[in-house]
């Protein structure tokens, strides 16, 4: 009975709508989709991919330092919940580069400014 009630605890922390219903809200076009020819589309979408894939990591440390005087696992697993929406979806960016359909991302997905 313990080990039931310890894992329906951890997966309800996992799984908590407040961490992740945010991101569902913040759906952003990506940043590839302003650009104006066919070609110009697919090369930035493919970078875009690629960007996504290597740099979905960076979220965790990022959500982490944003929500930091504030509970510190909603960063912790925000940051999770944001890496692996990036990742997965600059998968998907990539394997598609040649159709310029956008996927929107959580936040726009990676990108330095």
């Amino acid at each position: 009975m313990k080990k039931i009630f310890a894992l329906v605890f951890i997966l309800s922390v996992f799984l908590s709508p407040t961490v992740f219903a945010e991101s569902f809200t913040s759906l952003q076009a990506s940043s590839w989709t302003k650009q104006e020819s066919y070609g110009d589309k697919t090369v930035h979408k493919l970078g875009f991919g690629l960007l996504n894939i290597t740099m979905g990591w960076t979220a965790i440390p990022f959500q982490i330092d944003q929500h930091k005087g504030t509970n510190p696992y909603t960063g912790l697993f925000k940051g999770i919940w944001l890496t692996a929406t990036n990742t997965v979806g600059g998968v998907l960016h990539a394997a598609t580069f040649p159709i310029p359909l956008d996927i929107p991302l959580p936040d726009g997905g990676v990108r330095f400014e």
